[in-house]
């Protein structure tokens, strides 16, 4: 399920470089304002995989801000003129929640702040989006960088190594990671095999063949580095990549990552993929 969401301002307004958090907040907080039982548990608890990692389904895109400039000074932002804006959201969560969501964001204010800046719209209108019917191929383009990782022990710590695009291993890491979670989210029975050299997972009862999978870059990838927690004793970086791509996959599989979100931290904004 997809929207698209019209932001107003009527005032130059100064939107942090690093928003993506900020963002991903006044999602939950929309979210809180008509049912805080539901956003508590998608904060909490998101989707398991085989009662482990929790993923949060949704995911949406950069700010399409009209006219914006970049400013360096005082603190890095963009300055964007009066004027109608756009921001894509996108869950995996059932049809019928299609109206509930539409008048949940419906003119409601957005507030993007750090501990300096705080720059505000208003949502104007939501459209839904109809989602493809996907078939075997399909060429995609990323409207927020997407995420992968790999833990990496470092003088005793396990630390993320952001993996890029040109990577031997980034294919099947984006397989491994979209399959966890379509998992999670179907509740699908999955089998622990271990053996000498890693641990295996058997998705029994799978509709497709999880090895139909083919990545192929269309275009040169882009890094782009963003703060998250920007200005506090929580701050981390987070490095994803922009570009082009052509997956042949499972249809149902493309179909759930175009919803939920390519790749790592889709709720911060990262792993938004259009055609």
């Amino acid at each position: 399920m997809r929207f698209i969401l019209t932001l107003e301002n009527n005032t130059p307004q100064r939107v942090p470089i690093n928003y993506q958090y900020p963002l991903s907040a006044w999602i939950y907080k929309t979210f809180a304002a008509a049912d805080g039982e539901f956003a508590n548990w998608l904060h909490e608890h998101g989707y398991a995989f085989n009662g482990n990692r929790k993923f949060k389904l949704f995911t949406f895109s950069n700010l399409m801000l009209r006219g914006s400039q970049f400013e360096n000074k005082p603190l890095p932002s963009l300055v964007v003129p009066p004027g109608k804006h756009q921001l894509l959201l996108s869950f995996f969560i059932d049809d019928t929640a299609q109206h509930f969501i539409r008048g949940l964001f419906n003119s409601r204010e957005l507030i993007i702040a750090d501990r300096v800046q705080r720059a505000q719209f208003l949502v104007s209108s939501v459209e839904s989006l109809a989602i493809p019917r996907f078939t075997g191929t399909a060429k995609f383009r990323l409207l927020s960088p997407l995420v992968l990782s790999e833990g990496k022990m470092d003088d005793g710590k396990l630390r993320a190594q952001y993996l890029s695009p040109e990577d031997a291993q980034y294919s099947d890491a984006l397989r491994a990671n979209l399959l966890r979670k379509y998992l999670a989210a179907h509740q699908h029975r999955v089998v622990t095999i271990e053996n000498s050299e890693d641990v295996q997972y058997h998705f029994a009862d799978l509709p497709f063949d999880p090895n139909n999978w083919e990545l192929k870059l269309l275009s040169e990838p882009r890094s782009k580095l963003q703060t998250v927690k920007a200005g506090t004793s929580e701050q981390s970086k987070v490095r994803g990549f922009v570009y082009k791509f052509q997956l042949s996959a499972p249809p149902e599989l493309m179909a759930f990552g175009y919803q939920a979100g390519y790749g790592e931290k889709c709720s911060l904004g990262f792993g938004c993929a259009g055609i």
